[in-house]
């Protein structure tokens, strides 16, 4: 049976200097193989080395790398992992080689972070790996993908920035800039529809109870800030 573990938290926050940009990296594992969903950025490289480190992995043993969409602060790590497949929605790739110029989370080099690799396109229902299939969340930007993976505790869906917080979810309407919205508002209805578990891009993970409503399965991990 397939398991999803948090390997770095999400977090959402913002500041008067910009947006610090903490997303989810969660390990799926499955038949023997060992997948990452998302990989952040650069700021965050050590802390997945050393998270990856902890659980026993290194590089060379994470199999595949599905990207849920080409912004900056989800793709940047991917050179961690030379070896592995890389899994990119064909209209994500399309994007990330011309972005217009009002995605301002997908800057003009983000394409060249994939040089090199074993990049393959993927599309709404492929299976990655038994009991995790691509689920097509567009809206957020043209070619979002999130995971189902069907887990001991039923549907676990990691929803990345189709479902960034809570909030959103319970709210079933798109946050920030997206670039379709109405496209966006129902890729958050999906999840709903869909999930037992959802594994948001930039809050902690989130369960639907007995009485039908999504909440917290866990208590906040505190994150700290140290002024030099």
């Amino acid at each position: 049976m397939p398991t999803v573990t948090t390997v770095l938290h999400g977090y959402s926050l913002t500041s008067n200097q910009g947006n610090p940009a903490f997303c989810s990296v969660l390990l799926v594992e499955s038949a023997g193989e060992r997948i990452l969903f998302d990989v952040g950025h650069a700021g965050r490289r050590r802390h997945l080395i050393s998270a990856l480190t902890e659980r026993g992995l290194g590089a060379a043993d994470v199999d595949k790398v599905v990207l849920s969409h080409g912004h900056w602060d989800h793709l940047q790590n991917v050179d961690l992992f030379p070896a592995a497949q890389v899994f990119v929605h064909g209209a994500e790739l399309r994007n990330l080689a011309d972005p217009p110029a009002s995605d301002l989370g997908t800057p003009r080099w983000a394409r060249s972070v994939l040089d090199g690799l074993d990049v393959r396109e993927v599309k709404e229902g492929d299976e990655v790996v038994a009991g995790v299939t691509v689920l097509e969340l567009p809206g957020h930007t043209p070619g979002s993908i999130g995971l189902a993976v069907d887990t001991a505790d039923g549907t676990a869906v990691l929803a990345a920035d189709a479902v960034p917080t809570l909030a959103v979810l319970r709210a079933c309407r798109a946050s920030g800039r997206p670039y379709d919205r109405e496209r966006a508002d129902a890729s958050i209805e999906r999840v709903a529809s869909l999930a037992d578990v959802v594994h948001p891009g930039h809050d902690r993970p989130i369960r639907l109870d007995a009485d039908g409503e999504f909440d917290y399965t866990g208590a906040a991990m505190p994150l700290e800030f140290r002024v030099p």
